[in-house]
């Protein structure tokens, strides 16, 4: 369990999975970047005077792309960036973004629901995994599909640490530029994985069909492999493999980031001590 608040940890990154920025069927970096923006110039509106909620109601309604992957999730139209950098995404309906004015009742929980809501990420992560995830990201997309991802997180350090024997220390990957690069590429596979699964609806391991959801299952049989020990982080990043050559692939390229993890994390105790 950690005290951190992992929605907006700093002013450069955070989180607004729970607004259900991800569950758009168009949830790339772009798409959603355009879709905030343009929020942000109808809020000026809202904040002017000049327009108002109901009319940034209708407005995002009949210009956005309203598609969701997930029809019983919520993507709440009130979600957008938060900062004049565009470093952060957030309620815009938020006092601390309005300037004191708490206007998240007229959004589709109210505001009694999101002021109580916490992530299973507070519950399930660890302390240190979650300080080793906010050293390592500075990007509110990157940073809000890993950090909600609690197989994707807690299979690395559980791999890693069952290898050097020992907690992995936030302080080490601040003291060490080549710890904290490594994990960076281990979490940007979240969106350059070349092996993700594009048929079928998909948030890491779970897969949608209409209003239902199921785990997804990569049948390792077919391929002529047993179960490998990075099937968490497989099924985190949507695999699919269409022979053994990509499942062995894909094996390499986890072995390698944690075995050069392993290495670097090892020679810099040494060093230390």
């Amino acid at each position: 369990m950690v005290n951190i608040h992992l929605c907006q940890p700093d002013a450069t990154k955070s989180c607004a999975a729970c607004c259900g920025i991800y569950n758009y069927v168009e949830n790339t970096r772009p798409a959603l970047a355009r879709r905030f923006a343009y929020r942000g110039s109808l809020m000026a509106k809202v904040r002017a005077g000049t327009l108002t909620l109901d009319e940034y109601r209708s407005a995002v309604r009949h210009r956005e792309d309203g598609r969701r992957i997930f029809k019983t999730i919520y993507s709440c139209e009130f979600a957008g960036f938060v900062d004049e950098s565009r470093q952060r995404v957030g309620c815009m309906l938020h006092p601390m973004v309005t300037g004191g004015c708490d206007m998240r009742d007229v959004s589709f929980y109210g505001r009694d629901i999101c002021d109580g809501h916490f992530c299973p990420s507070y519950q399930k992560l660890a302390t240190n995994e979650a300080l080793c995830v906010l050293s390592c990201i500075d990007d509110w997309y990157l940073y809000g599909s890993v950090i909600t991802d609690i197989d994707f997180v807690k299979s690395f350090f559980r791999l890693v640490q069952d290898r050097l024997g020992e907690e992995v220390s936030p302080e080490a990957l601040k003291a060490v530029p080549g710890l904290a690069r490594i994990l960076q590429n281990y979490f940007s596979l979240k969106v350059d994985w070349p092996f993700r699964d594009t048929a079928k609806p998909r948030f890491g391991k779970y897969y949608f069909v209409g209003e239902e959801y199921a785990v997804d299952r990569i049948d390792y049989e077919r391929l002529g492999a047993d179960i490998p020990p990075y099937d968490s982080i497989f099924l985190s990043l949507s695999s699919s493999f269409a022979a053994k050559d990509e499942l062995d692939r894909a094996t390499a390229t986890i072995d390698n980031l944690l075995k050069g993890f392993c290495h670097e994390y090892e020679r810099s105790h040494r060093e230390h001590h």
